[in-house]
């Protein structure tokens, strides 16, 4: 199948890891038809199978755990945050709104924007107009 990218804005959460687990929740009841031949009835069920290492879903599904690390440190599962001086570095600010960054999400097929490596991914706070947190926005690269 190749290559893809992913990418979700949803609600804001103080814990991003929880929001995470939401998002997952949400997009595996889509496609629990599709899981559900296999028996598969939960993310972590899924995640345990063995099945995304065969074929990755090519969705927030391949990534499990958020992890606050350097740059190109995290691991296949992971969605590393993006804070500060990567955010201005990414975005052009500290506190991007939802333009600026589906702007620079529909930019990252050129190689050149995070994650870098296959079956990780990215989350990023998302500002309303009046500055305040409004979203989180979870991104990753899939491949297989």
């Amino acid at each position: 199948m190749g290559a893809s990218r992913w990418s979700y804005f949803t609600p804001f959460r103080h814990s991003e890891q929880d929001a995470l687990n939401d998002l997952r929740e949400t997009v595996f009841a889509q496609e629990a038809e599709y899981y559900g031949e296999a028996g598969i009835e939960t993310p972590a069920a899924l995640m345990a199978s063995g099945l995304l290492e065969e074929e990755p879903a090519h969705s927030v599904l391949d990534v499990e755990r958020v992890v606050r690390c350097e740059e190109h440190m995290e691991e296949p599962g992971d969605v590393r945050v993006v804070e500060a001086a990567e955010a201005v570095e990414l975005f052009g600010t500290a506190r991007p709104g939802r333009e600026v960054v589906e702007r620079a999400l529909k930019r990252a097929g050129d190689g050149w924007f995070p994650p870098f490596d296959r079956g990780s991914g990215c989350c990023t706070v998302v500002h309303g107009a009046d500055g305040r947190p409004a979203e989180l926005c979870f991104w990753g690269f899939t491949g297989d």
